[in-house]
């Protein structure tokens, strides 16, 4: 059962993201190799929030799946997929390397809560940790440490992003915090979905921001000892990422009621001075 959205996988970033700015960062070559990978990411997640019936997305996951396999013999019917094909050989990767994303969607239709930290970071970690590792090996950084790192970079990420979109995923049934950390501050997931702020909120927030920046800044430390030219699109995403949770706690963590952004031209200065 093919997905709907068969958009060319040449089509990048929309101008003004983060991705969109990160991918200048590298050669033309290697940045359609991103490109293809990032939408192989976005089409398959996209599963999560479009498709209500539980039974067709495990019938599109099970497409997907069978789709990698034959990404690998030439056969792939998606175009994002066929153009991935090529990166995915040439960077010695194979099918498994990107069926986290799959694995990732798979939990999210299990569950919409996470008991604790371990929890979340393994989910995590099938995701956008997966795929900021393939990016790395596309970027041709090769070292186990440095793929780590990238796989930490995508942890983090993935962190980030739960602390900026917890209005916009509470109020579809999803927090993507722990309860344990939420059960710490005396928080409910009823007063995240109303959007109730109080100390305990913040509290929370503060806490979880503060782990996020840590994972953060443990992956831009693990890529520095690592050739500039190849990691800057990593770091770019990294630095504009701690860019961003400064901007929430100077908002005073108002993700419940509002979505708060850098500007494009923040983002690319950002993505041009980090070192």
């Amino acid at each position: 059962m093919p997905p709907t959205d068969l958009t060319d996988a040449s089509n990048g970033p929309p101008p003004g993201s983060s991705a969109y700015y990160a991918f200048q960062r590298c050669a033309p070559p290697q940045r359609a190799g991103l490109i293809a990978l990032l939408r192989f990411h976005v089409q398959v997640r996209a599963i999560v929030t479009t498709v209500s019936d539980l039974s067709v997305a495990q019938a599109k996951m099970a497409w997907w799946d069978a789709q990698l396999d034959a990404m690998e013999k030439g056969a792939a019917e998606h175009p994002t997929l066929r153009a991935l094909g090529p990166f995915i050989q040439a960077s010695g990767l194979t099918a498994g390397a990107l069926r986290g994303v799959i694995e990732s969607v798979q939990i999210d239709l299990q569950q919409n809560r996470w008991m604790d930290r371990p929890a979340l970071l393994h989910y995590a970690k099938a995701g956008s940790g997966q795929t900021l590792r393939n990016s790395a090996a596309l970027l041709g950084l090769a070292p186990p440490a440095a793929r780590a790192a990238a796989e930490e970079l995508g942890l983090g990420l993935r962190l980030a992003s739960g602390i900026r979109n917890l209005g916009r995923d509470a109020a579809q049934g999803r927090i993507y915090l722990p309860l344990d950390a939420l059960q710490r501050h005396g928080v409910t997931a009823a007063q995240l979905q109303q959007r109730r702020m109080d100390t305990g909120v913040l509290a929370l927030l503060s806490e979880q921001t503060a782990l996020a920046r840590q994972t953060l800044e443990q992956a831009l430390a693990g890529l520095a000892p690592f050739p500039h030219a190849q990691a800057a699109p990593l770091r770019a995403l990294g630095a504009m990422a701690l860019a961003l949770l400064r901007e929430i706690e100077r908002a005073d963590y108002a993700v419940l009621h509002q979505r708060i952004s850098l500007t494009p031209l923040r983002k690319l200065w950002i993505s041009r001075t980090c070192r």
